[in-house]
């Protein structure tokens, strides 16, 4: 056999290995559609509200990407592709 046939019969094999794999897993997954995770619809009364959150999370997500941006200015301009 050719090359491109190995190759071809060793995908197929593989694309249906993972439909009999995936197949009956994903049908098993709408079994739970018809649960409710509703508080009222359980008889649970009052409201609960969350504190007012900060905007710590985004200053360091801003800061790590400032790192990088600036990180990048450092890098050597003699590199070749081969590094």
């Amino acid at each position: 056999m050719v090359m491109i046939d190995l190759m071809k019969n060793r995908f197929a094999k593989f694309f249906a290995a993972g439909v009999l794999l995936v197949g009956p897993t994903a049908a098993m997954a709408q079994d739970d559609a018809d649960k409710s995770y509703d508080a009222r619809l359980e008889g649970h009364t009052g409201s609960v509200q969350l504190d007012g959150g900060s905007t710590a999370l985004t200053f360091l997500l801003l800061a790590g990407l400032g790192l990088l941006a600036i990180g990048v200015t450092f890098k050597s301009g003699k590199r070749t592709h081969l590094d």
